[in-house]
């Protein structure tokens, strides 16, 4: 079982490391309250450890066995449960249906659909991949038996609602279809679009504003929308408080922080060491520290792609593009959301932001990774003259 951890992608497993014991520590500074912080600093080193263990556990697994398709079945029924239990017997938080309780801990089940989803259809695009002069309604996509169990998955997640959870699902989805063969034309037509709603964004959702005339509604996730487009109007002050909070955070912390633990706006912040956790850590350590953080992110998200890229399997292939679609998608919206360029989602930073859902996922998907990296032939350098050598590794 050891003699595969000389196989180990660095490049993977360090930034991964890191990222992981830097959001431990974050996790106790970010929360408010002694106590809380050291029980929040408990239970999140306990993650830690379980997000290794299953990253350990998944980097020795039998790649197919997770492709059967009784056993793909069987992991989106199981989500699909959760679901429902949140949606239909937990109680709400914060108007959403989104957790399972169990005592100290919480499920979030909307966090474990994400990597179902690429392993879902990672597996369903390399048997079934596009087909090239076919219509629309003929590929083989576009089927109710494939795509009735992530349709109902995805709507439980909307109506719970969870829209942050919910959107970053059907990105990672949108971008394996873009991976499974589509041609350059229909990629450079949806890239153009998604760009140009990405920087109008504000004028779209005004428009609708006028339309349908959203500013004034209790509804959080419209109040969020138009917090985002207007965030220092006095009229969304409530709704705008956690971004302007951020604002101040940030420039508070400037380049080099105030230091660990001495952050002034984290008391204001209701979700400072989840959503938040970004804010507050710039304020505390700087605006070095988290470029260094996002230096991290890029270099385990660029060698996922970099491998995906050489990988000649195409499930492999689709699965590394898969994960690293959704730590990029993640930690954008997060972002997004904390520097005012999207609107706030509720969505946390992969590996810095506390809660143990999200980092036993981002930790199995580093797991995958890890062990398709493994598997991956690596070339040798073997010198002209040495035919032996050559013969022998043919």
């Amino acid at each position: 079982m050891f003699k595969k951890l000389r196989k180990l992608d660095y490049w993977i497993a360090v930034p991964y490391a890191l990222l992981s014991m830097l959001g431990v520590v974050m996790v106790f500074s970010a929360t408010q309250g002694a106590n809380t912080a050291f029980f929040n600093f408990i239970k999140q080193a306990i993650f830690v450890v379980a997000g290794l263990m299953g990253a350990f556990f998944l980097y020795h697994l039998n790649m197919n066995l997770l492709r059967t398709k009784k056993n793909m079945k069987r992991i989106l029924l199981i989500v699909i449960g959760a679901l429902l239990i949140a949606k239909f017997i937990m109680p709400s938080v914060n108007g959403a249906h989104g957790w399972i309780n169990l005592g100290p801990v919480t499920l979030q089940p909307a966090e474990f659909l994400k990597l179902s989803i690429i392993l879902y259809f990672s597996d369903f695009f390399a048997k079934h991949p596009w087909r090239i002069g076919v219509g629309f309604r003929n590929q083989p996509l576009f089927h109710l038996n494939v795509l009735a169990l992530p349709i109902s998955a995805l709507f439980l997640v909307f109506i719970m609602p969870d829209n942050g959870n919910g959107l970053i699902t059907f990105l990672i989805l949108f971008v394996l279809f873009m991976a499974s063969g589509v041609p350059r034309l229909i990629i450079g037509f949806v890239a153009f679009l998604g760009g140009l709603s990405f920087a109008f964004l504000q004028t779209i959702i005004k428009i609708g504003d006028q339309v349908f005339h959203i500013t004034g509604s209790n509804h959080y996730a419209l109040t969020r929308l138009t917090s985002f487009v207007n965030p220092w109007n006095p009229d969304a002050a409530d709704a705008s408080r956690q971004l302007l909070y951020g604002y101040y955070a940030i420039s508070h912390g400037g380049f080099l922080g105030v230091g660990l633990g001495n952050s002034l706006i984290k008391p204001y912040l209701p979700e400072s060491n989840t959503d938040f956790i970004m804010a507050v850590m710039t304020e505390e350590l700087g605006a070095v520290t988290t470029a260094i953080v996002l230096i991290l992110l890029l270099i385990l998200v660029g060698r996922m792609i970099l491998l995906g890229i050489r990988q000649r399997n195409q499930y492999y292939r689709l699965l590394l593009f898969g994960i690293s679609s959704l730590l990029f998608i993640q930690a954008l919206v997060n972002l997004g959301g904390v520097i005012g360029v999207l609107p706030i989602t509720g969505v946390v930073f992969p590996f810095i932001s506390g809660g143990g859902s999200s980092y036993i996922v981002f930790s199995a998907a580093v797991g995958l990774t890890l062990n398709i990296a493994a598997t991956q032939k690596k070339e040798v350098d073997i010198h002209p003259a040495d035919i032996l050598s050559r013969k022998d590794y043919k």
